[in-house]
């Protein structure tokens, strides 16, 4: 299950970036800001702490979690 959140889901968020950019330069700020938002609120409850334990930098987990949100951090929660 967790391979197929992290198959599916990580194009999906890239897709979800690529649609609010556009949406963006079309004037319509709110997607973009929206997604930024959640995923940036996300690391700091819960993507940094899982970065931290996996090894991974505070720099990385930061990247990995913008740009994939949960479909990043929960496969690697749930291998442990």
């Amino acid at each position: 299950m967790m391979k197929l959140i992290k198959t599916i889901g990580q194009p999906f968020c890239i897709i979800l970036y690529i649609v609010s950019i556009i949406m963006a330069f079309r004037k319509k700020l709110i997607p973009l800001i929206s997604l930024f938002s959640m995923h940036l609120t996300e690391f700091f409850i819960i993507g940094k702490k899982t970065g931290k334990e996996n090894g991974l930098s505070t720099k990385s987990s930061l990247l990995h979690c913008l740009a994939f949100g949960f479909t990043w951090w929960l496969p690697l929660r749930k291998e442990k």
